[in-house]
């Protein structure tokens, strides 16, 4: 029986950059408001979101642990010809070989991923693993199956999320040097735009069948768009 743990470095280096950047933002965001605040205004503002600042500090902080000690507690056994997926909680979850169609590898997020897909045409995934490529010579000679290889870049941080963000960059620096005269929310109004071509353009997962995370994003965002635009054009 061999026992391959998943990739916590990697994890959580990503993981870091992730919320450093969600901070990143939302400290931009206090900045660009404090310097157009009227001087009487400006220390309530500052209580306000710096509070706000610190809950969601904790909240990230929170989720960071979680999501590691998750990590950190799981595992993937191959015993025979029988796959075990082990949880942080110490459940088990078997998947016999006999049940398998075929195995692709692919990339998600810029992880390595590697691809079940059963008999009745189901996806289990596994990424991140510890020797993913011990891992899959094993799999392949325990099942009898030979891995295809998928290429493709599915990593969000990379510099084409820069560039086709610069109509926000843009934005922001006309604002913020008094060269576009329009109200802040004019600015936000750009941003949300931005990001909802950049989530309607991202490539969709081969696996995403269901309620996905960017269909989540681009709900929230279009209210979010709606709520600003009301603000901006003082519709109520």
């Amino acid at each position: 029986m061999s026992t391959y743990k998943y990739d916590s470095p990697i994890f959580k280096k990503k993981l870091l950059i992730r919320t450093g950047l969600v901070l990143l933002v939302f400290l931009i965001f206090i900045g660009v408001s404090v310097i157009h605040l009227e001087e009487e205004k400006r220390q309530t503002f500052l209580t306000t979101y710096l509070f706000l600042g610190g809950v969601l500090l904790l909240l990230l902080v929170k989720n960071y642990n979680r999501q590691l000690k998750v990590l950190q507690g799981a595992s993937v056994e191959i015993d025979g010809s029988i796959l075990k997926q082990w949880n942080a909680k110490g459940q088990c979850m078997e998947f016999e070989f006999s049940e398998l169609e075929s195995i692709e590898k692919d990339s998600y997020r810029g992880y390595d991923r590697i691809l079940l897909i059963t008999k009745q045409g189901t996806y289990i995934p596994l990424l991140n693993l510890e020797n993913m490529d011990a891992f899959l010579n094993e799999l392949e000679t325990k099942s009898g199956k030979k891995a295809t290889i998928i290429e493709g870049d599915t990593r969000v941080l990379t510099w084409k999320t820069l560039l086709s963000f610069l109509p926000s960059f843009g934005a922001a620096i006309a604002y913020g040097t008094g060269f576009w005269k329009v109200k802040q929310d004019g600015v936000f109004i750009v941003f949300i735009v931005n990001a909802l071509l950049f989530l309607i353009a991202f490539p969709k997962d081969r696996m995403d069948s269901g309620y996905s995370a960017r269909r989540r994003y681009i709900f929230i965002l279009l209210i979010l768009l709606a709520a600003f635009i009301v603000r901006y054009f003082d519709l109520i």
